[in-house]
């Protein structure tokens, strides 16, 4: 049971009370749930792109991509990847070394994207691997954690950011259990999360008859991403403004 600290006065009369002060987000056992919003029209940006299968690549973890439906329940797009190839979704190296993100380089798809290019920007942190993935009508990935972190952390700790592409009202959760929680989130249309794979158990379902676009971002965590969780009111961000900014620069 919490307990509230109260003040009295000579007589045992209460004269002030406080609340509990929570911990908030855990980097490495808990979900951030932006406030933080992109609004923009990148949807002509998404047809023009070309989704592919993933493959099987590591003998490793064949098994729970196939447990996961990694292959089957999705298609995707590299923003960023070892190669610089838009089809490449998994480094190139070892599965059991450390991605280092000078190692990785943007993609076609995201040097003709300016909006959605400009939603990886908005992010100021070091990036590995960042892909569309676009859930299919009907698919459900079964609860997992990942890899990220036992491959080493030597060049810092990795997270994961999914930030919502397509609108989805009711029809596309996500699911997670932590130390403590489990909840399931239906984003908002460019709303985001932010979590420790290794960690956290994270699934997917789309409910709907079309499919779920979603970035995911493999990052490096540092300041700036901790100082997300200071911003206590929703605020919007402009996609069309962020573009044309990087463009003028």
């Amino acid at each position: 049971m919490y307990k509230f600290e109260t003040k009295t006065d000579e007589a045992g009369t209460i004269t002030e009370v406080t609340n509990h002060q929570p911990n908030g987000y855990n980097p490495m056992t808990g979900i951030y749930a932006s406030n933080y919003i992109f609004q923009g029209d990148w949807e002509d940006e998404l047809k023009a792109l070309s989704f592919v299968n993933r493959g099987i690549k590591f003998e490793e973890v064949k098994d729970i991509d196939v447990m996961k439906g990694q292959d089957s329940q999705y298609l995707y797009n590299a923003f960023r990847s070892a190669d610089g190839k838009e089809t490449t979704m998994d480094q190139l190296q070892d599965f059991w070394a450390e991605e280092d993100p000078k190692d990785y380089k943007d993609t076609p798809s995201k040097l003709s994207s300016p909006q959605l290019g400009a939603i990886c920007d908005w992010f100021q942190c070091e990036k590995t691997r960042i892909r569309i993935f676009q859930q299919q009508p009907g698919a459900y990935m079964q609860m997992h954690t990942d890899f990220d972190n036992q491959r080493g952390t030597e060049k810092g700790e990795n997270l994961r950011i999914f930030v919502q592409l397509t609108d989805m009202p009711g029809g596309a959760w996500y699911r997670f259990k932590t130390a403590d929680s489990e909840v399931s989130i239906n984003l908002q249309k460019g709303q985001f999360l932010i979590f420790n794979p290794d960690h956290t158990g994270h699934q997917t379902q789309n409910l709907t008859d079309i499919p779920r676009n979603a970035f995911m971002l493999v990052v490096k965590r540092n300041a700036w991403l901790d100082s997300l969780t200071e911003n206590e009111t929703m605020t919007f961000i402009s996609t069309k403004e962020l573009a044309t900014e990087k463009k003028a620069v």
